[in-house]
């Protein structure tokens, strides 16, 4: 069942410039965990103020359980909208207590026992007394977490909710929060530019670029298959080869720009080779230069065609200017 469906969402600022959303749908379902990624202005935060009701759209729909929040018609107010929303900076109010800010929402209080078990289940019981300056950043969230989930709203939304995090606390953190939502059923739609974040926690990602929805999908389904270089490039540094050179690879998109078809090939999916009679598509040329990484060599690779970069082992013999044959593998 969807909890949440957008249809054609639209929003501009100014007329001037390009709009922050355009034409924007997709379906959340229940239980399901929604990453908006992408970069800075893509529209991600834009949208999740829509869904919250802190902005209206110019054209389009929010549907929540099958009530209409947002029509040409209709604008339902945030604070009537079955939602929970945990801002980026948490929004913890600072003269109240641990137990005062979760019991600050409307209808908070109506089940006592369910914000106990929210409290155990995050950690947090202990703190209850503490106020929030008394607190570290990771505990601040789970307060603002379970402010938001107190209620049972019908669906989450979170801002970057990992964004003030070390790397070190990030893993862990993901993982709680995972197992948070599992366990308490919700569905959730979060902001995120950083893609192993969203990797990690979403059943499923929005790829939004200048407004648009330019994928939608599980992170395996756009890692294998990404529609454009923009999408790709989420990723990480990708290598994109005319299919005509690679004329067997299992996906190829085609590039609106130039109407090419390219192939999307991960610096990892390189192997150096010796082996002349290999089945592999090789290429021959010239090592421009070598960078040593903690886990691989990134070497960049001129060929006659084009520029390559690869990652090649920590224990491979390569130097800048040898000529190498190289093969690509696309079960790497």
């Amino acid at each position: 069942m969807n909890v949440l469906t957008l249809k054609n969402i639209t929003k501009s600022y100014n007329s001037n410039e390009p709009p922050a959303l355009n034409d924007l749908s997709f379906n959340c379902q229940s239980s399901e965990v929604i990453a908006l990624i992408g970069g800075s202005g893509s529209g991600k935060t834009t949208l999740l103020r829509i869904i919250a009701g802190l902005e209206a759209p110019d054209y389009g729909e929010v549907i929540l359980n099958n009530d209409t929040l947002n029509s040409s018609t209709v604008f339902v107010t945030p604070e009537k909208r079955d939602c929970g929303l945990v801002f980026q900076d948490y929004a913890l109010f600072p003269n109240r207590t641990v137990r005062q800010n979760i019991i600050f929402g409307k209808g908070a209080m109506d089940d006592p026992s369910w914000i106990n078990e929210l409290i155990n289940m995050t950690g947090i019981a202990g703190l209850e007394k503490r106020f929030p300056h008394e607190l570290s950043g990771g505990q601040q969230q789970r307060v603002a977490l379970v402010r938001a989930l107190a209620t049972r709203p019908l669906l989450l939304l979170l801002d970057e909710p990992l964004s003030h995090l070390d790397p070190e606390l990030k893993e862990s953190v993901r993982t709680e929060l995972l197992k948070l939502f599992r366990e308490t059923k919700t569905t959730v739609v979060f902001v995120s530019h950083d893609i192993e974040d969203a990797t990690a926690m979403a059943d499923r990602m929005v790829v939004m670029h200048k407004g648009k929805a330019e994928q939608i999908g599980t992170s395996n389904e756009i890692y294998k298959n990404p529609m454009n270089k923009n999408v790709a490039r989420l990723f990480g540094k990708t290598n994109f080869i005319p299919i005509k050179l690679i004329p067997n690879a299992p996906y190829s998109f085609t590039e609106k720009e130039s109407n090419e078809k390219l192939v999307p090939v991960r610096p990892h999916q390189w192997r150096v080779i010796n082996d002349p009679t290999t089945d592999l598509p090789t290429f021959n040329g010239k090592v421009k230069s070598v960078i040593n990484q903690v886990s691989h060599k990134e070497v960049e690779f001129e060929t006659s065609q084009l520029n390559i970069t690869l990652h090649l082992p920590t224990n491979q013999s390569v130097q800048a200017d040898s000529k190498l044959t190289i093969a690509y593998n696309a079960e790497l």
